[in-house]
C-alpha cells in the first residue's frame, strides 16, 4: 500500500507541476529566467539577513506584526511562492507572544493556493488529509481547496510557543514542489525577513 501511495503521489505531483507549466521553447525559456532568477538567492537554510521587507509592519511596544503575503507574487517556483520566497530560499522570524495578522492574496494567474503555519519537516507529503497549523487561527478557509486567483483571506494567531515552524501551502502537490518557507519563533528579538 505505502509504495502504491508513493508511486500516486509522484504521479499526482508530476501531473500538478505540468499543469502550470508552458512547452517547448517558450517553456524552457521561462525555466532558465526562473533559474536566473534564483541564482541571487542563497541556498536553502543559509538565508541572507534579516530586515523588515516593506511587506511587513511591526510594532514592538504591542508586540504585533502584519504581513501582507502574495502567493504566486512572481513566476519563480512556476508562481507557487510566497512573495517570491519558496523552499528555503528566505525565511520569517517572530518573536515568541507577538499576535501576527496575515493579509493573504493569491495573485497566481491561474492556480489555487493556501497559506498555513505548520511544524517545520524535513520533506512534505503530496497531499494533507485535515491539516492542523501549528498556531490556532494560522490557516486561511479550506487549506486543502485554496484560495482561488485574485481571492484574498486574512487570519490572525499568536506565536505561542518558540521553536522552527514552515509556511507552507497545502493546496496537493505544491508544498512537495517547493512553496514552503521557514517560520521561526525565538525567544526574543525582533520580527523580521531574509529575502536571500
Amino acid at each position: 500500500m505505502r509504495k502504491f501511495t508513493t508511486i500516486l503521489s509522484t504521479i499526482l505531483v508530476a501531473g500538478l507541476w505540468a499543469c502550470g507549466g508552458q512547452n517547448g521553447e517558450e517553456g524552457m525559456e521561462a525555466d532558465t529566467t526562473a533559474m536566473e532568477d534564483t541564482t541571487a538567492m542563497a541556498e536553502p537554510g543559509m538565508g541572507g539577513a534579516m530586515s523588515t521587507p516593506e511587506w511587513m509592519t511591526v510594532d514592538a511596544t504591542a508586540m504585533t506584526v502584519t504581513m501582507d503575503i502574495q502567493a504566486g507574487s512572481s513566476d519563480v517556483n512556476n508562481y507557487w511562492n510566497f512573495n517570491g520566497l519558496y523552499a528555503g530560499h528566505g525565511s520569517i522570524s517572530v518573536p515568541q507572544g507577538y499576535s501576527v495578522t496575515i493579509n493573504f492574496t493569491n495573485a497566481d494567474p491561474t492556480q489555487p493556493h493556501s497559506l498555513g503555519i505548520d511544524e517545520a519537516q524535513d520533506s512534505w507529503p503530496a497531499t494533507f488529509d485535515a491539516p492542523e497549523p501549528a498556531f490556532a487561527g494560522a490557516i486561511t478557509p479550506d487549506p486543502t481547496v485554496g484560495t482561488a486567483p485574485g481571492g484574498t483571506a486574512s487570519i490572525t494567531f499568536t506565536t505561542d510557543a518558540a521553536g522552527d515552524y514552515s509556511m507552507v501551502c497545502y493546496v496537493p502537490g505544491h508544498a512537495v514542489a517547493g512553496m514552503h518557507i521557514p517560520f521561526t519563533v525565538t525567544d526574543s528579538g525582533t520580527p523580521g525577513a531574509s529575502t536571500m
